[in-house]
């Protein structure tokens, strides 16, 4: 399948794979294009470092995924790229995720994978529970996550917007780093989101139980690797 999807690109004058991602996906003002070069089809197939595009395209297939099991109104994405802008352009990184999240402020879950440290993670909002859940691979190595610094004032701007905060009461996000799954080397993270990305839209989202609740006492196999990456190389060739 790599041989056949680098085969395809390399016929094609640019060598780039190119995909218009609709405005719903990440609840953006216009679609965007996104871009696939061999290398991060290669990366993939090899088990290698993710990059953004990839993170990006798989949003776009678990919308799709959503769609198809009737979902789409109980779990909302997230684009990693505007999320993880928190590094260099905060003020429109909060302004982004408040608006996605007050347009997806009756789902489920609302998520999106993040980029910090030269490492990949998780972060999933419960709008009606005033929870963010964050998924961390790699715990054993100790950090302070700058990201939870700005998820109070993202929760502070989409109580405003969303109209919810009154004097009366104070909606304070309860943020909580879940029991995961840790990777057993330094390039895995971005199958881990992946992963559990996939597992959240197909599964967790039908289940009564918290988050917290359904991962906990979960696994993380090479097969559940194996899986993320054939349904990604799949969902490309069903788009090239």
């Amino acid at each position: 399948m790599e041989r056949m999807l680098c085969s395809t690109l390399s016929q094609n004058s640019t060598h780039l794979f190119s995909m218009e991602i609709n405005e719903s996906v990440y609840i953006y003002k216009n679609p965007i294009t996104l871009y696939l070069t061999k290398s991060d089809i290669r990366q993939m197939f090899r088990y290698k470092w993710l990059n953004i595009s990839m993170l990006q395209l798989w949003g776009s297939f678990l919308h799709d995924v959503g769609t198809s099991l009737g979902v789409s109104k109980v779990v909302g994405y997230l684009c990693p790229e505007r999320l993880s802008s928190y590094v260099h352009d905060p003020v429109e990184m909060k302004k982004y995720v408040s608006h996605a999240l007050k347009i997806q402020e009756n789902k489920k879950y609302v998520m999106g994978a993040f980029f910090e440290m030269n490492h990949w993670m998780l972060v999933v909002f419960c709008p009606k529970d005033d929870i963010a859940y964050i998924f961390e691979s790699d715990q054993k190595t100790k950090k302070t996550l700058a990201i939870k610094d700005h998820l109070p004032v993202i929760w502070k701007l989409f109580d405003v917007v969303c109209g919810r905060r009154l004097p009366s009461k104070k909606n304070i996000l309860e943020i909580k780093m879940i029991n995961c799954p840790q990777q057993p080397h330094d390039f895995e993270c971005g199958y881990y989101v992946m992963k559990w990305m996939y597992d959240i839209t197909a599964y967790y989202s039908m289940i009564e139980d918290n988050l917290e609740k359904s991962v906990s006492g979960s696994t993380m196999m090479v097969e559940d690797m194996d899986q993320v990456r054939v349904l990604l190389a799949k969902y490309c060739m069903e788009h090239l």
